[in-house]
């Protein structure tokens, strides 16, 4: 709605139009909305999401696609006057700087939870990105480990030396594989969180939201070992996080990644790519195949939309044709011919 109309907003209570279009204004204050330049909205957005706790990697996010976005429009424009077209004019903007599709969708995605959030604190009445349409991205599927690659890696950890710090890793590799873990979640789990008895580890998760994640009776034996010997090692344990250093420490991530990293080379998969990431994409590919559906899976991995546990709801030929063998309607028929 433009600041004319909002300022001639008619009431019942004022049918008369008495006094001045500013004090009407003041009025009708429930049928008007507050006036925030766009730097105000930013400054108020990126404090709101800082107090709830988004990632770093967000607040990063939402700092680059501001600051694009203030660099083609001035930052002391009201919002109320960003239109639609407005932002079909930036959105086309960024694609004739040559910025891929994928890129793009991530500027589409934060102004639209942007915008959003403006209508929620009664900045909009609507948000102008309401009737504009994610740009279309090629679909791509996680990049996973076989089954025979994450044995080769499992069998280098475990047998590289034999010793604390290996059985370490090793068990950090199940941790990843078994339940799907972000890096950020292995590396800060508490032994506090850990409930051997219901097989289960609560983490905080992405966004700063807490999830019980669980794990199987394999785990479960590796985890009871790993935790045997866990105070053996340092001199003394100064963190209460599951997988410590040699030094008695919370791990660093870089630390972990390194280790990864390291395995990988020994298990002589040098030319694929293994990191936490692809052992958390290939732990949901598992469940799936092994017969987790998609609303269980959004649960055990922590994500918002059902969408991204759709993308793993994805077989390989190999695994579907398998599957199809015990799953043909025809074969399964009660009166076989």
């Amino acid at each position: 709605m433009k600041r004319d109309d909002q300022a001639h907003t008619y009431n019942p209570k004022n049918s008369n139009f008495s006094g001045s279009s500013e004090e009407n204004s003041a009025q009708n204050s429930g049928s008007v909305v507050e006036e925030i330049s766009l730097s105000g909205a930013i400054e108020d957005f990126t404090l709101m999401a800082t107090v709830e706790g988004h990632a770093d990697k967000t607040l990063d996010l939402y700092e680059y696609v501001f600051k694009r976005l203030t660099g083609f429009m001035s930052e002391e424009r009201l919002v109320t006057e960003i239109d639609t077209k407005d932002l079909r004019k930036y959105m086309a903007s960024l694609m004739d700087d040559g910025l891929k599709d994928t890129t793009v969708s991530i500027h589409y995605r934060h102004l639209k939870a942007f915008f959003n959030w403006l209508v929620d604190e009664d900045y909009l009445q609507e948000s102008p990105v309401e009737s504009i349409s994610e740009p279309k991205t090629p679909k791509k599927f996680p990049r996973i480990l076989d089954r025979e690659e994450i044995q080769k890696l499992l069998k280098a950890a475990k047998d590289r030396h034999g010793d604390w710090a290996s059985y370490r890793n090793y068990s950090m590799l199940v941790a990843f594989t078994e339940m799907g873990l972000r890096l950020n979640e292995l590396v800060n789990a508490s032994l506090d969180n850990l409930d051997m008895k219901n097989r289960s580890l609560k983490v905080h998760g992405k966004g700063a939201k807490d999830r019980k994640v669980y794990f199987g009776k394999k785990t479960f034996r590796t985890l009871r070992h790993w935790l045997r010997i866990r105070e053996q090692k340092p001199d003394r344990v100064w963190d209460n996080t599951i997988f410590i250093s040699q030094n008695g420490d919370q791990l660093k991530k870089r630390n972990v990644e390194q280790l990864v990293t390291r395995i990988q080379k020994e298990a002589g998969l040098e030319d694929t790519k293994v990191s936490p990431h692809v052992l958390r994409h290939t732990s949901a590919t598992f469940a799936v195949e092994n017969g987790l559906n998609a609303f269980q899976l959004k649960r055990q991995f922590g994500w918002e939309q059902i969408e991204t546990a759709l993308r793993y709801v994805h077989l390989s030929d190999k695994s579907l044709q398998e599957s199809y063998r015990n799953s043909s309607p025809m074969d399964n028929l009660s009166n076989k011919s």
